[in-house]
């Protein structure tokens, strides 16, 4: 009996789930994206400097207690030199966040394609983002620390972000009502609140006071014990 032609076998064509999701994340990528080039390679270069010494700066001192000449110096620019790029230290500060959330989500959204469960999705987007604070330290204690606190934030294209950030979360918590294994008697954006809340506390003991020491295994742990207690909750509303 002769083989099937590969060829011959026709892909099977994605749910409306699967096509809301990939849509989920074009949209998130898409609005993280750099605006038009505008810049020469040496510009993009100094800007580049500007950015890594702001955030060595900010890590170092804080927000607050840095100046706008701090970060020059450890740029090796003038201060005028600086104020060509950025207006003040806030906007610099708010800048930080974006270019690294949008590394984030490019990391995640490749790592999800071999995650074929809303669960599983889920679990890897928690423990992604405890490994990537592991990772980018510097960047976690301004994000989680200053920023992400900061009533300011409303007033920025960050909130946008971070919004992003949590849209993710409420979308596979939606997903998970659907198919039955997480409860649609709970409220999903109190659900979204618990996850996050959950993940980002973790993540802030581990900067303060570097505990847990293996901040990726605790990540991955406290996304198992939530997604199980969501479970839980789950059986016990269908009995």
């Amino acid at each position: 009996m002769p083989a099937k032609s590969l060829a011959a076998e026709p892909e099977a064509a994605p749910s409306n789930v699967e096509i809301r999701w990939n849509a989920l994340l074009t949209e998130v990528l898409e609005r993280r994206k750099p605006p038009v080039e505008r810049k020469q390679a040496r510009s993009k270069r100094t800007e580049q400097q500007i950015l890594n010494a702001a955030l060595r700066v900010f890590a170092r001192d804080g927000i607050s207690r840095s100046r706008i000449a701090d970060i020059a110096a450890e740029a090796g620019i003038s201060t005028s030199t600086l104020y060509d790029y950025y207006k003040s230290k806030e906007d610099l500060a708010y800048e930080l966040p974006q270019a690294h959330m949008t590394e984030f989500s490019a990391l995640f959204a490749e790592a999800a394609t071999e995650k074929l469960t809303t669960k599983e999705r889920l679990s890897l987007y928690l423990t992604m983002s405890a490994d990537y604070a592991r990772e980018h330290s510097e960047w976690a204690r301004l994000l989680y620390l200053e920023i992400w606190p900061s009533v300011f934030v409303s007033e920025t294209e960050l909130k946008h972000t971070i919004d992003d950030f949590a849209r993710v979360i409420l979308f596979l918590i939606k997903e998970g009502m659907e198919e039955g294994w997480i409860s649609r008697a709970n409220d999903p954006y109190e659900t979204a609140a618990l996850l996050i809340g959950g993940i980002n506390q973790v993540i802030i003991t581990w900067l303060l006071y570097r505990k847990p020491r293996n901040l990726t295994k605790a990540g991955s742990e406290m996304a198992a014990r939530m997604i199980a207690i969501l479970e839980l909750e789950a059986a016990q509303a269908q009995k």
